[in-house]
């Protein structure tokens, strides 16, 4: 197939294997120190090269590629997507080498690029967009302040006390706010709850209703702001209690959405993941408001538990649907299965890491090396996927 430089393509096919390259790039730091082969301290950059490499691809690709499609508009050219992963690549490469300035500096213009392409085409949009989509809107506002902050600190253009902001609002901020606004919206679908998007899967029940009604879409707008609130407060202003704010203001959405108490209507691997995402999602929230001495480990339960599982299963649906290949292999899912039951594990190595200082080193290894083993399994499907789809 030949295609031009201003050929619109589904933005996935680039930006998705991308994202599981940088996925490796920025968890492979810990076997790679454990074993000597590099030295010295490797977490900023672990956290930065999955924030701005690992989920800013999966969020782009998905983005770009579902925006066109509720608006009515056209894909970025391919012209435009390749100069965005560009960026995405000097930025993840300059944090990997630890030229924190030059990287943070990157992924501003990458923010900047994706905020402007979702905004045009918003602007154009034709009818109206599912109400969970305000907080998408805010969600890129979020990750376009933590890049400036990020980059302004890099730089020593902003105090250290405002470093932290910056890299929470990516993760606490935007990342959570997109799957709150995005997974409130294909949420109950996937799991059954109300009709599917693209076709019902055969043979496997459809949607029996909603027991909640859905929400004004003011309730959400002030949800998101509320998110963004909280993260300036408590990282800005040493606020800590706003961990209890933005995981109640998460939970409350949740609950509203997409109703983690039912079990799926849809028995397949894909909406069992979907719902033990979000099941974890909140767990992860809770306990990092309840446990702030181990925060950071906490936190590795909504990383890998929610936003990992749920990356996994969207990125499969998206791939599976857009490239033409049918929804059946959704129920028996074995690379899906697999990263699932790694994912799962590498979870309970990493949240566990503290709570045994002797072996804590081991657990790291153990965590980084099964949350790769998952991702590379269901990446080389769902790469297989991309090459063969239409």
């Amino acid at each position: 197939m030949n295609i031009s430089r201003s050929t619109p393509i589904d933005p996935y096919r680039i930006f998705f294997p991308l994202g599981i390259f940088l996925g490796f790039a920025g968890v492979i730091v810990w076997p790679l120190a454990y074993y000597g082969i590099i030295t010295g301290y490797w977490g900023i950059s672990h956290a930065f090269i999955q924030s701005d490499g690992f989920l800013f691809c999966f969020i782009a690709g998905f983005l770009l590629t579902a925006i066109p499609k509720f608006t009515g508009t056209e894909s970025p050219s391919l012209l435009t997507q390749m100069a965005l992963a560009v960026l995405i690549v000097i930025g993840a490469v300059s944090l990997e080498l630890q030229a924190y300035g030059v990287g943070q500096a990157a992924f501003v213009g990458a923010y900047a690029m994706l905020v402007t392409l979702a905004m045009r085409r918003y602007l154009r949009r034709h009818g109206a967009l599912p109400v969970t989509f305000s907080l998408v809107g805010i969600a890129l506002l979020t990750g376009m302040l933590g890049s400036i902050i990020n980059a302004l600190a890099a730089w020593g253009l902003l105090g250290t006390e405002w470093v932290l902001a910056g890299k929470r609002s990516l993760t606490e901020g935007m990342t959570l706010m997109l799957v709150l606004g995005v997974g409130g919206f294909l949420g109950p679908r996937l799991l059954g709850f109300d009709k599917l998007p693209v076709v019902q899967i055969a043979g496997v029940g459809g949607p029996k209703g909603r027991l909640l009604p859905q929400s004004p879409r003011y309730l959400y707008i002030i949800a998101g702001f509320a998110l963004l609130f909280s993260i300036v407060a408590e990282y800005g202003f040493g606020l800590s209690w706003m961990t209890f704010v933005r995981a109640s203001v998460a939970t409350v959405v949740i609950a509203a959405t997409v109703e983690p108490w039912r079990f799926p209507i849809v028995r397949s691997t894909l909406s069992w993941c979907v719902w033990a995402a979000n099941l974890l999602l909140v767990a992860g929230l809770w306990l990092v408001a309840f446990l702030p001495v181990y925060r950071v480990d906490m936190m590795h339960v909504m990383f890998i538990g929610g936003f990992t599982l749920l990356i996994l299963a969207v990125g499969m649906r998206v791939t599976l649907s857009h490239g033409g290949h049918g929804l059946a292999s959704e129920v028996k899912n074995w690379p899906l299965r697999i990263g699932l039951i790694c994912g799962t594990i590498a979870l309970l190595a990493r949240a566990g890491a503290p709570f045994a200082p002797a072996s804590s080193a081991e657990h790291l290894v153990w965590a980084a090396g099964l949350w790769m083993l998952g991702l590379g399994i269901w990446g080389w499907r769902l790469i297989r996927l991309i090459l063969k789809g239409k």
